[in-house]
């Protein structure tokens, strides 16, 4: 028993200098204690929050989103709202717009599209024409509700429309007989002259003349059908105003061509090209065009599409 007390006085007996910072300790903690509750709340009393002020607040806020957000939605594009074409941002104009020459009283759906044009606008422009409306000069285009100024600005130095007005009804026949008769010979015609057929605008006249170029030439009208965008109603349209000179055909080597330059052609791909390559390599030269049916992967309708395109010397 005696020894069990002796080992309780020693663990909570406390030296001098134990005592002396259990007092100061004490005493901060007492200190701390009475600001707490007798200064702080006097340093505090005009801090308060202030619970009706800030609701208030939140509900102005939100009143305020939404009715922004109703402001913006009215502004969209949908055919049942309706938007302020004349407030549109010259900055969102000169981003999406990507104008090129063009014809009003001509261009065509696809190519309002690619120039950047809404559906909205699109529809009004194509009803203006339907119902017999035309542009006589470019201001004409700038009095559509649907194209705000900024975007006239944007498109004005690309507008193009023939000064060929006219109040004589035999002036009328005559210049739809001109159209009428217009050809264009399509391996030798720039983009100036496929313009110049009717229903070819500038963004057909370059991928017709980007797709002969890829060719090395048109074989047949029908080959017009391979361009992007022309439909049958669209070659329809045109076939009757183009010609063919197959003699202006580039035609490719195939005892000369590596598979690099046969990939290039629209109608290889890189296995038949290789095909054929290896064909050589293995057999020698090829002694006329015809040979390369003896290649695995040339079957009859490809050699028949391809043939015009290939000699051997």
């Amino acid at each position: 028993m005696k020894k069990l007390i002796h080992q309780l006085k020693y663990y909570f007996s406390f030296t001098k200098r134990e005592r002396r910072g259990i007092i100061v300790l004490f005493s901060l903690m007492l200190l701390l204690l009475i600001i707490r509750m007798f200064i702080f709340p006097y340093l505090t009393k005009n801090q308060h929050l202030n619970i009706d002020k800030f609701s208030k607040e939140i509900t102005a806020f939100e009143s305020y989103s939404d009715s922004a957000g109703k402001a913006e939605h009215n502004k969209s594009y949908s055919d049942n709202q309706k938007f302020d074409f004349n407030n549109s941002d010259k900055s969102f104009a000169a981003i999406n717009l990507k104008p090129f020459e063009f014809n009003p009283n001509t261009i065509q759906t696809d190519e309002m599209k690619e120039m950047g044009l809404s559906d909205k606008q699109i529809k009004t422009l194509l009803n203006f024409r339907n119902k017999g409306g035309k542009f006589y000069k470019k201001e004409d285009f700038k009095k559509m509700y649907c194209i705000s100024s900024e975007e006239y600005n944007i498109l004005e130095p690309f507008i193009s429309i023939p000064d060929n007005r006219t109040n004589s009804n035999t002036s009328v026949k005559y210049e739809n007989k001109q159209k009428a008769v217009f050809t264009a010979e399509l391996n030798s015609a720039d983009t100036n002259d496929l313009q110049e057929i009717k229903g070819i605008g500038p963004a057909f006249a370059r991928r017709i003349a980007n797709y002969r170029n890829k060719l090395g030439g048109f074989v047949k009208k029908e080959q017009l059908r391979e361009v992007y965008g022309i439909d049958s109603a669209k070659y329809a349209m045109i076939q009757a105003s183009v010609t063919i000179n197959a003699s202006a055909i580039q035609k490719i080597n195939i005892n000369k061509a590596s598979i690099q330059e046969l990939k290039k052609h629209p109608y290889f791909d890189y296995y038949v090209a290789k095909a054929i390559v290896s064909y050589r390599t293995l057999h020698g030269e090829f002694k006329s065009v015809s040979e390369i049916r003896k290649v695995n992967l040339v079957y009859d309708d490809f050699y028949n599409k391809i043939a015009p395109y290939l000699s051997v010397n």
